[in-house]
């Protein structure tokens, strides 16, 4: 593809929306930011991505969705929003209506628009948890109800794209971090105990993840839209392929701080009942297809977390709680 395009960006005032956007604007692409009212464009502004709004609820009925498709005109469509992300939102109503309903509506929209491409965001939660690391052939077997809208989701839009004939692939990123987080997520909610000293009671962190700099997952998306041999109806694992347990990771949180790991308690917590205990990706196909891996070193990224950890002096009303952003 030829750029500079134009790229709708849906959740782009999420967390992995706002680096998407601002890796498509630094590549030369037009923004679209695409989110709904009240959403809030903060992190766009502390990234300093230049963006054209566009109004977009993807619990809209369909035809407001398609309007505002067609409005937008997107070349490609990368789709980040999403509902759950944040373990604390568990209505089961809206989960099927953003996640299944709202990403049906989108490509049927995209498709009708004559969008060029489109990437669907999914989750390595539409998986199930497994001892060895998981590729993209592995059957889906979600534990939580994200993982399972999630996996609903990317089903409906491979199935709907491909009827429809439209070029969409989806990418699904394992566990992420980076600048600009919601403060409630755990690499963040680290930090700051230690840097303030703060008592934080844990598990016992024997959880195997597989973290990737956010950074990373935006450029592997970028690579992707301008692929000559766009893999349309494929799934792309985005991970490090090297597991770290969630004890290691908060300690290097610490490390970053330089103090406060005695703040950290871990054991305290008990798993939660649906806690997957490993979930690492098997990365060949990344490093096969769009020449992507993981490149951000651990230490590197948590120095730029801390750099943004406190965030600007107004914030919106539902920072933190606004559940529909990946």
């Amino acid at each position: 593809m030829r750029v500079p395009m134009r790229v709708l960006v849906t959740g782009s005032g999420g967390f992995l929306g706002a680096h998407v956007a601002d890796r498509f604007a630094r590549a030369g692409w037009t923004v679209l930011a695409a989110g709904r009212k009240g959403g809030g464009d903060w992190r766009l502004a502390r990234l300093g991505v230049a963006a054209e709004p566009v109004r977009l609820d993807l619990t809209a009925p369909g035809e407001e969705i398609a309007a505002a498709v067609a409005g937008a005109r997107p070349d490609l469509i990368v789709h980040c929003a999403a509902y759950g992300v944040d373990y604390r939102f568990q209505d089961v109503a809206a989960s099927a209506r953003t996640n299944l309903e709202g990403t049906l509506h989108l490509v049927r929209a995209a498709a009708q628009a004559k969008a060029g491409r489109v990437i669907h965001v999914g989750t390595c939660y539409e998986y199930g948890p497994s001892d060895r690391p998981i590729g993209e052939d592995a059957l889906p077997a979600p534990r939580s109800l994200y993982g399972i809208t999630k996996a609903a989701a990317t089903l409906a839009a491979l199935g709907t794209a491909a009827s429809r004939g439209l070029a969409l692939a989806v990418v699904r990123p394992f566990g992420m971090y980076g600048p600009l987080e919601n403060d409630t997520k755990f690499v963040p909610m680290i930090l700051r105990a230690c840097r303030d000293g703060r008592r934080t009671e844990l598990t016992a962190g024997g959880q195997l993840r597989d973290y990737v700099y956010v950074g990373d997952v935006a450029e592997a998306c970028l690579r992707l839209a301008e692929m000559a041999d766009f893999p349309a109806g494929e799934i792309v694992n985005l991970g490090s392929g090297a597991p770290i347990t969630i004890r290691a990771l908060g300690e290097a949180a610490a490390a970053a701080v330089g103090h406060g790991g005695d703040a950290l308690v871990w054991g305290a917590l008990p798993y939660r009942p649906d806690e997957a205990m490993s979930i690492v990706a098997d990365a060949a196909k990344a490093a096969a297809r769009l020449g992507w891996r993981a490149s951000t070193p651990l230490d590197e990224g948590m120095r730029r977390v801390l750099a943004f950890l406190d965030p600007p002096e107004t914030l919106p009303e539902n920072f933190g709680v606004l559940p529909c952003a990946t």
